[in-house]
């Protein structure tokens, strides 16, 4: 999805399934732009668990923490099941990832939050 939205994720490879990470693994890639998005969690209980990875040391040194592009989106609803709801997470992704390319594009506070 991240592709199709004309991002690059550069923690995981296409095909993958979806799993816990380490924090070092963000650390190392160093992300421009995080999006949040646990498994089945809708934005009110991602932004729920949110805070526990602020906590985490190294957090406020991410590029993306940073320059202010840090996500949680609505992953039950748009990212974490095969149905033609994915259509709509690929076009929330390219709104988070080209905002300016894709500002015909609305989204609710209930799909995607910026939360940095």
């Amino acid at each position: 999805m991240v592709d199709i939205a004309g991002g690059f994720n550069c923690i995981s490879k296409r095909g993958e399934h979806s799993r816990t990470l380490e924090f070092k693994e963000v650390v190392d890639a160093d992300p421009d732009i995080i999006v949040f998005m646990p498994c089945g969690f809708d934005v009110t209980r991602a932004l729920r668990e949110f805070k526990y990875v602020e906590s985490v040391d190294g957090w406020y040194d991410l590029r993306a923490v940073k320059n202010k592009n840090v996500y949680v989106v609505d992953a039950n609803s748009y990212f974490s099941r095969p149905s033609h709801r994915v259509v709509r997470g690929i076009e929330i992704l390219a709104k988070i990832i080209h905002p300016y390319a894709f500002n015909d594009i609305e989204v609710s506070e209930w799909e995607v939050r910026r939360v940095y």
